[in-house]
């Protein structure tokens, strides 16, 4: 049995109200299961781009969206092994320890569905995969 997966490139603030591509991305997700919530261990402040995407997908259509399962991977974990919150591959690095940003993601979220991967270092996208199979078949088989 596969597993069908819908890629929504980033959404920016105003997504809901038709910003962007906003629309049409989020209408996209209505027909998912499960949503997986990608965020870039690198980026400036992942715990406000976590709000800002999940502020999104409430304030979008009548809520439906924010009701669905989530669960959150941290991607670039490999940017702690390779320079310790130092520059690394064309200056990315990390502004958290692993530690500070788990705590923080972990106050955020509404659930215990947080993982941690390397998409460059393919470190923990197997488990990711599995996991990921497993719980949409489980969601899927609760809402038919």
């Amino acid at each position: 049995e596969g597993l069908a997966l819908c890629d929504v490139p980033g959404l920016i603030a105003g997504a809901a109200d038709g910003v962007g591509l906003g629309h049409a991305f989020l209408r996209h997700v209505e027909r998912c299961h499960v949503i997986l919530h990608l965020v870039d261990a690198t980026s400036s402040d992942p715990v406000a781009d976590f709000h800002m995407v999940n502020d999104e997908i409430l304030r979008y259509g009548n809520g439906k969206l924010a009701q669905m399962p989530q669960i959150v991977v941290v991607n670039k974990i490999d940017a702690w092994e390779e320079g310790s919150g130092e520059d690394w591959e064309q200056g990315l690095r990390t502004r958290l320890d692993r530690d500070s940003l788990e705590e923080r993601l972990r106050g955020a979220m509404t659930h215990s569905r947080l993982m941690w991967m390397s998409a460059k270092e393919r470190e923990g996208v197997d488990d990711l995969m599995g996991r990921m199979a497993a719980f949409v078949k489980k969601v899927k088989s609760m809402s038919s």
